[in-house]
């Protein structure tokens, strides 16, 4: 393992907190502007709004009473000295009369302003702090009144931000950046824990390490949950086909061993009639071990689900009446009475060759281990949409113990190793009827018998 210090960049929980800082500094930036700008626009808007109606006022009393009036109303409400104060210049053909200069006025000249439309507010800086704000009115003998007023630039509005706003929101930003990632580094708790317990698996091989869970219900939880459960399936799986292969070795051994000693015996023979049964012997060995892989590979394909199916409507009972003539001779050599319950008609949509495998497996597995004298009954129905069928029999049953077990590749029970067979069958039932999306379940109590079902689709699904 690398002893150099991981790269914070290379972190998914500091990227995804730099991402929220930045989006959340950004955010915060945008808002500020556009709480300026609208700060901003209504002030001046406040301030434009009493410079033009101060400037209607004064043009009606001019248009009134002249100049002189003018000069009287607007010396009565302005003072020079006053900061409020407005500017007020009458400028006409005849003359050019500042009626009003406010002190703050002094350095401004209406010759430098450029020509506007009547009351519009034109802006002249000032200084840094404050613009020459006025507005004037044109008549049409040339003459025309200029009403103005001092008001505060946007940059003294920005000041205060600059030195309070902004440095509050890069604090909140950095404080989002710095609780962003210990929560980030918090809620991907979970997915560092699938990491550590997928590389201890990886490194140890121990396949029962398992990611830590939690009482939460959110998405990684249920992830976790789910990565749990694939590795005990993976577990499982591994464990079966250990098992398999262990069952397979120990199975296959007597097979191989009786056809080496069969093809020895040929070949010391010199009588051939000795060394033809002697390869006869391995014909019948090689078949069994055949027979064997091949039931293999056929539950391998069903488990996979690439088992190929010829489905089509067939009448189940059909089925089980070939499949119980094909055994009749079986049973009547143990004495047992093999009898049906079969409806006229029991429709489901099977592979009948995979099917009939199926039933033959379940019939020749209950007539084995039946003692003499006993009963085999085969039942069928159709209701609910689905067909089922039952095998019942009067044999020695199947300890609870080993009930679960009885569907392993290769697993015989105790009782069961005394019977010939390959301790395949029930696996070959249960993956076949498993291809067909059915169920295959068993109900058995020793020394009282055994019942095997199993439940079809009685269509084909997705129809």
């Amino acid at each position: 393992m690398s002893s150099n210090p991981p790269n914070l960049l290379r972190r998914f929980a500091f990227r995804i907190s730099l991402w929220y800082g930045l989006i959340f500094a950004i955010g915060s930036a945008a808002l500020l502007v556009l709480v300026y700008n609208l700060v901003a626009l209504e002030f001046r808007g406040e301030d434009e709004q009493i410079i033009v109606a101060k400037l209607k006022e004064y043009a009606a009393v001019y248009q009134a009473g002249g100049a002189k009036a003018l000069a009287a109303v607007a010396s009565q409400e302005n003072n020079p000295a006053n900061e409020k104060s407005f500017y007020v210049n009458l400028i006409s053909k005849r003359v050019s009369r500042q009626i009003i200069m406010p002190d703050e006025w002094h350095g401004f000249r209406w010759q430098d302003k450029v020509e506007s439309r009547q009351y519009e507010i034109n802006r002249v800086p000032q200084n840094a702090e404050k613009d020459y704000a006025f507005a004037e009115v044109k008549w049409p003998d040339g003459s025309k009144l200029l009403v103005g007023r001092s008001t505060s630039n946007r940059d003294l509005l920005w000041e205060p931000v600059r030195r309070t706003v902004i440095p509050i929101i890069l604090a909140v930003a950095l404080l989002g950046f710095v609780f962003g990632g210990f929560f980030a580094h918090r809620a991907l708790l979970p997915v560092r824990q699938m990491v550590t317990t997928a590389r201890d698996i990886l490194r140890t091989g121990n396949l029962d390490a398992r990611v830590p869970t939690r009482p939460e219900r959110d998405e990684l939880d249920e992830m976790v949950r789910l990565l749990n459960a694939l590795l005990d399936k993976n577990q499982a799986l591994i464990r079966a086909m250990r098992e398999s292969m262990d069952n397979v070795a120990h199975d296959l051994r007597t097979p191989l061993t009786r056809l080496r000693a069969s093809a020895e015996l040929a070949l010391r023979q010199p009588d051939p009639a000795v060394a033809r049964e002697a390869l006869a012997d391995c014909v019948e060995e090689s078949e069994r071990v055949l027979s064997m892989l091949g039931t293999l590979m056929d539950i391998a394909e069903a488990e996979a689900g690439t088992m190929r199916l010829e489905r089509r409507p067939f009448d189940l009972c059909r089925l089980i009446r070939e499949v119980a003539d094909l055994y009749q001779y079986v049973a009547e050599d143990k004495k047992i009475k093999v009898g049906t319950e079969l409806p006229e008609n029991c429709e489901a949509a099977v592979d009948p060759d995979r099917m009939r495998q199926a039933f033959g497996n379940l019939l020749d597995n209950a007539i084995k281990y039946t003692d003499e004298g006993g009963t085999v009954t085969i039942s069928a129905n159709r209701t609910n949409g689905q067909a089922t069928v039952r095998f019942r029999d009067t044999g020695m049953g199947i300890p609870e113990a080993e009930q679960g077990r009885i569907w392993d590749r290769l697993y015989r029970g105790d009782k069961s190793r005394s019977q010939r067979g390959l301790g395949l069958g029930l696996s070959v039932v249960q993956a076949v009827v498993q291809a067909h999306h059915g169920t295959v379940t068993v109900t058995s109590k020793p020394g009282e018998g055994s019942e095997f079902a199993i439940v079809l689709p009685a269509t084909e699904a997705g129809n």
